[in-house]
């Protein structure tokens, strides 16, 4: 019997019951903590041949090159296979963060088939992260359930699967795995909003209110 080794197990037959079933699995792979571990986990129990790796480069960094060839290292040693692809980010007011989201689930609907899945490794932290940011930003109470744990996209659907595991199991997991991923300077810049709520504000809250 499989065992999740980071989702419950309910929740974790649920998801390969979906999984399994659809024709095409992607994974959103940036090469960050988050990704790696989630693909690094997805082939523990899914055939290699069927885990496709999506890597968007956004050219904002001068590294982003240096991540592109990793994630291909670190995709070839799974034997996962790897799409690149670089894109352009186009700004419409909301800034670059929003410009490069919105050209990386571009990415994601052209690759999808239909009823193919999309896999992401968002997590709880996350969640608090959006969450407080959509508060920030004036979001009505629809805007405040934050990021739903599956939505349709494109021709397919996508998943997020660590959607209720904090941050700290991912990295325990990539210690006690020997998993190595891409760190982005860029996510300890507090010029961006995401930065200052998960540096400074959420560590208030969580020291005041741990549970």
């Amino acid at each position: 019997m499989l065992k999740s080794g980071l989702v419950r197990d309910a929740e974790f037959s649920s998801l390969m019951e979906k999984v399994q079933a659809a024709p095409q699995i992607l994974v959103g792979f940036s090469g960050g903590l988050d990704s790696t571990v989630l693909l690094h986990w997805l082939h523990t129990f899914i055939a290699k041949d069927r885990l496709t790796a999506i890597h968007v480069n956004h050219g904002l960094s001068a590294h982003a090159k240096e991540w592109e060839t990793h994630a291909i290292q670190f995709c070839a040693a799974l034997g996962v296979t790897c799409h690149c692809e670089s894109v352009r980010i186009l700004s419409n007011g909301g800034g670059i963060e929003d410009g490069a989201r919105r050209a990386r689930y571009a990415v994601f609907e052209q690759r999808l088939v239909v009823g193919g899945v999309l896999l992401l490794g968002h997590h709880q932290d996350d969640q608090s992260e959006t969450m407080l940011l959509r508060l920030m930003r004036g979001a009505g109470v629809t805007g405040l359930s934050a990021m739903p744990k599956q939505r349709s996209l494109g021709l397919g659907c996508m998943l997020r699967p660590l959607i209720n595991v904090r941050q700290q199991a991912l990295a325990d997991y990539a210690r006690q795995h020997h998993v190595v991923w891409s760190d982005d300077p860029s996510n300890d810049d507090a010029r961006f909003d995401r930065n200052f709520l998960r540096h400074q504000v959420l560590p208030l809250l969580r020291q005041r209110w741990p549970a």
